[in-house]
């Protein structure tokens, strides 16, 4: 009987260890996603900035073009 308590304790040790590995390796993972993320975002943000950019260059030219069909 005792000798099966110490290879159930030792099982015990030896999934805890395992267990202890892989929500090591997921923290690792959720990092690595958040890092991921955050760039994606960044790159996002600096496509929206030069989208806007181009719509207002697009939208000054309109008017210019506007303004110079109502001189003619």
């Amino acid at each position: 009987m005792e000798e099966l308590l110490k290879q159930i304790l030792t099982k015990l040790e030896v999934m805890d260890l395992k267990i202890d590995r892989i929500q090591q390796t997921l923290d690792a993972h959720h990092v690595e996603n958040i890092e991921t993320d955050n760039k994606l975002l960044e790159a996002i943000q600096t496509t929206n900035e030069r989208l806007d950019f181009q719509r207002d260059k697009i939208s000054k030219t309109e008017e210019e073009i506007y303004l110079l069909k109502q001189k003619h």
